[in-house]
C-alpha cells in the first residue's frame, strides 16, 4: 500500500496575527504565528491549522520583523526551534534576564519545560529585507502540548491593560471589542508565591548550559541530534526524535525515510521524493507509516538540508529540570 504523504507549502503557510494574549502589548508587532501539523497551543479558535492530524507532536512556525518579541512563557511539553530564515535571540528567566542566546539558519535550540523563555528577531535589515523578516520552525512534544502555555505575569497584566483577558478555557476575550468573560469561566491568575518561585528555580545563569546545537559545527552531514542513540547530541524523553540530513558540493546520495509515521522539513535547498514530490525551502511533509520505501535526494547541486522528525514511546511532558530537586 502506497504510504500517504502530505505536503504543506511554505509559500502558502496561512499566519494569525492575534494567537496570543500579547498581541498588543508592546514590541510585539508583526508577530505571526503558524500551526503547521496539529492545533498547537495558540490562544485564538480562528487561527488556522495546516495539517489537523498529529504524529505524536505538532510542527508550528512563528514568523517576526526584526526587532519584534514574543514574550516570556513556559511549556508543559517539549518545545524545539529549528531556525530557517534570520537571526533569533532566546532569552530566558522570570524577567527574562537570566541569559540569552543568538541563533541563525540550520541552529537548533531545545530549552526546559516550566521555565519562562521569549525570542525576538534580531536579523538586520537591508535592501532585499527591508523588515528583516525572519522564521523559524518548532516542535512541540505530544499529540496535545499540553492545553496552551503558562505567561509570565508581567505579560498578563500588561496584556489585560491594553484589552485582552486569557480565560481558563484557554480563549483570548478582547474587552476592546465588547466581547465579555463567558458565565462560568474565570480569567487566569498569574503565577504568584510558591508556584512562581518553582518557574525561578528552573532557570539557566549560565548560557553555556542551554543545548544548541549548530549543524554547521558538525563533522557528518547526517546526525542525530534528539534521540535515544547513543551518538545522539540531545538524549532526553522529549516524545519525539530529530535527525538532520544535509547534501552538499553536488552529493547526490540516497536517504530512506523511516517506516514510522515522520515529518520531513526543508530548511535548505529543494529534495525530491521518490515518488516525484518536491520539497523546497521551507516545505513541510507528513508521511504516512508503512513498509514502503520513501527515498528522498537533493534536488540539484545546491546545498540542501532537512530536519526529519519522528515520535518516539517516551512521555511528551516534563522534560528536563535543572534543578534534581524537582519530580
Amino acid at each position: 500500500m502506497k504510504r500517504k504523504i502530505q505536503h504543506v507549502r511554505f509559500a502558502e503557510l496561512v499566519p494569525c496575527r492575534t494567537a496570543f494574549i500579547d498581541t498588543h502589548n508592546p514590541g510585539t508587532e508583526g508577530k505571526e504565528n503558524f500551526t503547521i501539523i496539529g492545533g498547537g497551543v495558540s490562544e485564538n479558535l480562528d487561527q488556522y491549522v495546516h495539517i489537523e492530524e498529529t504524529p505524536g507532536f505538532n510542527i508550528g512556525g512563528a514568523g517576526q520583523p526584526a526587532g519584534c518579541i514574543n514574550s516570556l512563557h513556559s511549556h508543559r511539553t517539549a518545545e524545539v526551534f529549528i531556525i530557517h530564515t534570520g537571526s533569533w535571540r532566546f532569552f530566558w528567566g522570570v524577567e527574562g534576564d537570566d541569559g540569552d542566546v543568538v541563533l541563525n539558519p540550520g541552529d537548533l535550540i531545545s530549552l526546559p519545560t516550566h521555565m519562562f523563555r521569549g525570542f525576538e528577531n534580531v536579523t538586520p535589515t537591508s535592501a532585499t529585507n527591508e523588515n528583516g523578516y525572519g522564521f523559524m520552525f518548532s516542535v512541540l512534544g505530544g499529540d496535545d502540548s499540553g492545553n496552551g502555555v503558562v505567561w509570565a505575569p508581567e505579560v498578563l497584566e500588561q496584556a489585560r491593560s491594553n484589552g485582552l483577558t486569557l480565560i481558563d478555557s484557554g480563549q483570548l476575550i478582547n474587552t476592546r471589542n465588547g466581547e465579555t468573560i463567558p458565565e462560568g469561566l474565570l480569567p487566569v491568575i498569574p503565577v504568584a508565591g510558591d508556584e512562581l518561585r518553582f518557574y525561578d528555580r528552573n532557570t539557566i545563569s549560565d548560557a553555556s548550559k542551554v543545548v544548541v546545537i549548530r549543524p554547521k559545527e558538525l563533522i557528518h552531514n547526517e546526525a542525530e541530534l534528539i534521540g535515544r542513540g547513543s551518538n545522539a547530541v540531545i538524549r532526553e524523553r522529549t516524545g519525539f526524535e530529530i535527525r538532520r540530513v544535509r547534501w552538499g558540493g553536488g552529493e547526490n546520495r540516497l536517504w530512506v525515510a523511516p517506516i514510522l509515521e515522520t515529518v520531513l522539513i526543508s530548511n535548505a535547498g529543494s529534495v525530491v521524493l521518490s515518488n516525484g514530490k518536491t520539497l523546497g525551502s521551507g516545505d513541510v511533509a507528513l508521511i504516512q507509516a508503512g513498509e514502503e520505501e520513501i527515498g528522498i535526494k537533493p534536488l540539484s547541486e545546491d546545498v540542501s538540508e532537512i530536519f526529519i522528525v519522528t515520535a518516539t514511546d517516551d512521555p511528551a511532558g516534563e522534560t528536563r529540570y535543572l534543578d534534581e530537586d524537582h519530580p
